[in-house]
């Protein structure tokens, strides 16, 4: 038991079990608290030392990651909050680390990455393939920016790189015959679910996470507190949607915040698509459709509707016209319709007659 006066200040002074020499401030900067506290940690060590265990504040402290394992799970807990995609990166984690978790900086190789990618790459397709190399590049990011991982990230313009993805575009959309039969295959109860899906373009999940509380029907809106962008978005309804809405709210007999659940009140996530969904695509016989769809088809009607594509970027709270294209559904009739117009468009002769020709301007 020791009180050190160093520049002023009282110092407690103690030894641990493995005879290291700790010092530590007291709370008051008295000779007497300094005594205290080095007096109590003695006792700590003492005690220690009766039951056969080590007591060193060195000890106490938790180790810096070292491992991929440890990494990515330090990643994982520091972005619990910040990333969306935090779900589908904890099961990936677990892939990457059966096959890289021992591994430090100085065992995790370019070759063994490369070796990883082409597995995954014979497993699942380079997109998903992709997707598990950028989550080991960030983790490993993190670590090097926070001192974890001393060494260079093997996955970089140097070493190991992403597959070069197609640009995804998806064309499939509804036609009329085709909703009414899906319409048909579904249960009464699940009809707005699909009319407000056709009518809004708003995603499966943002609908299934409706609240009441969201909720506007005087203004015949709803908010999406959080889009998929990270930002609050204002729906409007056109007038099938907000009836498709009422007829919820008029109808259920049980009491639920969700605007879309089950006719017991509970939410849809966990068993739309395998109960209701699918089956009703079969009986429907409408091959190669995703519930996605129903916002291309949302898109594509506007579009045909002569929309301009900035109201039809807004509507569909898309972040930019490039990410519109992507869901634009191109419709040859569309287009057989515009290259018409140069069929009936009238001939050089017939224009001469009516005197719509201009003469080309020369330059003297």
């Amino acid at each position: 038991m020791a009180a050190v006066k160093v520049k002023g200040k009282y110092w407690a002074e103690w030894q641990c079990t493995e005879h290291h020499q700790h010092r530590k401030l007291p709370l008051a900067n008295t000779r007497k608290a300094a005594r205290d506290l080095a007096g109590s940690e003695q006792e700590r060590v003492k005690a220690a030392k009766y039951h056969g265990k080590p007591c060193c504040p060195n000890l106490d402290k938790p180790g810096k990651p070292q491992t991929v394992a440890q990494i990515l799970q330090a990643f994982l807990d520091a972005t619990l909050t910040t990333r969306r995609s935090h779900g589908h990166d904890a099961a990936r984690a677990k892939r990457i680390k059966e096959d890289f978790g021992t591994d430090t900086a100085s065992t995790l190789t370019v070759k063994a990455v490369e070796d990883f990618k082409l597995a995954l790459a014979a497993e699942f397709s380079e997109a998903t393939a992709n997707q598990y190399l950028r989550l080991l590049r960030a983790a490993i990011n993190y670590g090097r920016k926070h001192r974890y991982w001393v060494g260079d990230n093997p996955i970089s313009r140097l070493g190991v790189t992403l597959y070069k993805e197609q640009p995804y575009e998806r064309s499939r959309c509804l036609t009329v015959e085709e909703e009414q039969r899906l319409l048909d295959a579904l249960p009464a109860w699940l009809h707005p679910l699909i009319v407000v899906a056709t009518h809004t373009g708003v995603r499966k999940g943002n609908l299934f996470s409706l609240k009441w509380q969201d909720v506007d029907l005087a203004g015949g809106t709803f908010t999406i507190p959080l889009e998929k962008s990270g930002k609050k978005r204002v729906v409007v309804l056109n007038s099938r949607a907000k009836e498709a809405v009422l007829s919820i709210k008029r109808d259920r007999k049980i009491v639920s915040p969700y605007v879309f659940a089950s006719p017991q009140g509970k939410s849809l996530r966990n068993n739309f698509d395998k109960r209701y969904w699918r089956p009703a695509l079969l009986e429907a016989k409408i091959p190669d459709f995703r519930f996605h769809d129903l916002r291309h088809t949302f898109a594509s009607r506007l579009v045909a509707a002569g929309v301009h594509s900035l109201i039809v970027q807004k509507a569909g709270g898309w972040a930019d016209e490039r990410m519109l294209q992507r869901y634009v559904h191109h419709d040859p009739n569309l287009i057989r319709s515009a290259v018409e117009r140069l069929a009936k468009a009238p001939s050089v002769s017939q224009r001469q007659a009516r005197g719509l020709d201009l003469v080309p301007y020369r330059n003297p």
